[in-house]
């Protein structure tokens, strides 16, 4: 008996689009950790999984989280694509990890591999993860940066291009993560934009682990963080949706000490959270990175939980909160399954928040700008092609006929 497909088969029905302008309700929605996920999940094909710079300390905290099902659901086998630089010492290290990883007894994990070569590593692949990008440095002008991570990210587009799946969807990891996936979005100019993202799981994450700590509350029980933009200025977290336990925050920290707290001591340990980490470990926050990227993907591939979003570096052409098309700009999204998504209307902005977005849009144009300027260096013209994947599968065609 042949396998089904997720995308139009039995979960089709679990992930509904919805015209409210409140997010979505999916009454439908599976846990991935339960036992009816998995009924359905081990009947499908494999999915395969691309990640890039996947020997360094993050992908090596990342792999087995994979390979156990933690970002696919229970039950969803998976084949690790895995690529990094063709050096010695880096393919040694990759050696050892896929060692490892075969010996992790992994029941879910149906194939992993590490290669140099872009065409197997990409070749089919569902998801593509991208990790690494040329690093910010103090004294490095933001230029040269840019020169730089053009070169990486055309030949990551190109690529995707040319091996992955036509509906691949893309997640950028490295600094400033949403340019990042920008610049990976219009190196890859034939795939829809609204498929690439950037992480900003991550200080969604800090955010949630602090006021569970201040609340006494497990990290399940608060819900509906915003990040807005993610810019490299603009980390302050949107609270004025979220929840604790049911209640909402100004109900459970209403205090002026706690109101206090929640304007300006928490915002700062959030803002300086990866410095602190590396000060105490001397390295960096591999765990809690892999463990964002694992939550953005889940909720990407299994869908947002009823009444709640996430938030997410995405394309906001069509957004309803003013903000510029043509960017790659994090704000709050409901997941429907298996890649796809929505904006997540009706929710309350208050003025400190709209500002604090304008200023994020307004340095994250000022990177598109800086974007189109290195591009121009390097021989290709940086366009704003807003088509949807349906419009491009159309002219596609055409194309072929």
């Amino acid at each position: 008996m042949g396998k089904k497909a997720i995308c139009g088969g039995c979960f089709s029905g679990l992930f509904k689009r919805s015209n409210s302008a409140k997010p979505v309700d999916n009454s439908g929605w599976l846990d991935p950790a339960s036992d009816a996920y998995e009924e359905i999940a081990k009947n499908e094909e494999p999915l395969r999984v691309t990640v890039v710079g996947a020997a360094g300390q993050i992908g090596y905290s990342l792999l087995p989280m994979i390979a156990n099902g933690e970002m696919f659901g229970k039950g969803q086998r998976v084949i690790l694509q895995c690529l990094d630089l063709n050096l010695p010492q880096v393919t040694e290290m990759m050696r050892g990890v896929e060692m490892e990883l075969w010996d992790g007894d992994f029941p879910l994990l149906e194939e992993v591999f590490f290669t140099v070569d872009d065409n197997k590593a990409f070749a089919s692949a569902d998801y593509v993860i991208l990790l690494g990008a040329y690093p910010q440095m103090d004294g490095k002008e933001r230029l040269e940066l840019l020169d730089k991570n053009i070169s990486i990210y055309r030949t990551m587009g190109n690529a995707i291009e040319l091996y992955a799946k036509r509906d691949c969807k893309v997640l950028t990891v490295a600094h400033p993560t949403c340019a990042n996936a920008l610049m990976c979005a219009h190196c890859t100019p034939n795939r829809p934009k609204e498929n690439f993202f950037g992480l900003t799981r991550l200080e969604q994450n800090r955010v949630v682990g602090q006021l569970a700590q201040k609340t006494s509350s497990s990290s399940s029980e608060i819900r509906n963080v915003a990040i807005w933009g993610l810019g490299c200025s603009s980390k302050k977290p949107d609270l004025e949706n979220c929840t604790v336990k049911g209640r909402t925050l100004q109900y459970i920290l209403g205090k002026d000490e706690e109101k206090s707290w929640l304007e300006q001591e928490m915002p700062a340990e959030v803002k300086n959270r990866g410095t602190n980490i590396y000060k105490a470990r001397k390295g960096v926050c591999a765990l809690s990175a892999a463990r964002a990227i694992v939550g953005h993907m889940r909720d990407l591939h299994c869908g947002t939980r009823p009444g709640t979003f996430t938030s997410m570096g995405v394309w906001t052409t069509g957004n309803e909160y003013g903000i510029s098309d043509g960017l790659i700009f994090s704000m709050p999204i409901t997941c429907l399954g298996r890649g796809q998504w929505k904006f997540s209307g009706g929710l309350t902005v208050c003025k400190e928040s709209r500002e604090r977005i304008k200023e994020a849009e307004r340095e994250l144009l000022a990177e598109r700008d800086n974007f189109k300027e290195a591009a121009r260096k390097h021989g290709f013209y940086m366009g704003a092609d807003t088509r949807s994947s349906g419009e491009l599968s159309q002219a596609a065609a055409a194309t072929a006929a």
